[in-house]
């Protein structure tokens, strides 16, 4: 029997996104294992189980809480048998340091951060030249990784880590470039095997079963100017 799991999880963040992402590609459904933290009243039961205040966390039967959503995801491959998310694509380190690369500053996620509006605001307005060619340098990096793996996504024909990693923040910058400043992620550079691959992610069950009503969601970005609006007032993927 695979272990009882709780995952302490604000369901808009995109970093506990992809330990979701992980735990419903094993199998599970969001009901098993989600325990929703407001992030903008943090409850006690939440510190005492997390002290740092931070999701995603998770616990395990042993009570061991485990942080990092890189390193949850890593443990949930171990733990849960249903095809690993590794083992036939590569090495798992490579494919590690591979994200780590987008997370670094300069990388995937700082770009796109940089091309909405800097850190986590939105201003709505076209970006500097260096800042559209930062994010379309990693575009090109991605979509020249799919069009090599031999299938839709990043390392081959099913998900990996590093799928798991990155598309939680692919998804949310698909939508608010689009609705903020009118460009199309992958497609206004031409980087075909980039958008198939994120038409491929958003299409999986667990994608669909983990993401907002995009209405919603946009409506509250509007409102606040921020992708991370989520850390000062109430708010869930239910009523985002």
């Amino acid at each position: 029997m695979p272990p009882a799991v709780t995952l302490y999880t604000h369901t808009l963040c995109p970093y506990a996104h992809r330990a979701s992402l992980a735990l419903v590609e094993k199998g599970l459904s969001p009901k098993e294992f989600e325990r929703h933290v407001d992030l903008s009243a943090k409850p006690a039961w939440f510190l005492r189980a997390c002290p740092r205040g931070l999701v995603p966390a998770m616990s395990l039967d042993d009570g061991d809480v485990i942080t990092e959503s890189l390193r949850i995801i890593t443990v949930v491959d171990d733990v849960f048998d249903r095809g690993s998310l590794t083992s036939r694509v590569g090495p798992r380190e490579e494919i590690l340091d591979f994200v780590k690369d987008a997370d670094a500053y300069g990388g995937f996620i700082s770009s796109g951060l940089s091309f909405i509006g800097g850190g986590w605001s939105i201003r709505g307005v076209q970006p500097r030249s260096s800042v559209i060619d930062g994010l379309e340098r990693n575009v090109a990096r991605l979509d020249s990784l799919c069009a090599s793996s031999g299938g839709d996504f990043l390392f081959g024909s099913s998900p990996s880590i590093a799928d798991i990693a990155i598309y939680p923040f692919a998804e949310r910058f698909q939508l608010a470039m689009r609705e903020f400043q009118g460009y199309e992620l992958g497609e206004s550079q031409g980087a075909q095997a980039f958008v198939v691959w994120l038409a491929a992610m958003a299409a999986r069950d667990s994608a669909k079963a983990l993401r907002p009503n995009d209405k919603e969601l946009l409506e509250s970005w509007r409102r606040t100017g921020r992708l991370d609006y989520f850390d000062y007032e109430t708010a869930d993927r239910e009523s985002p």
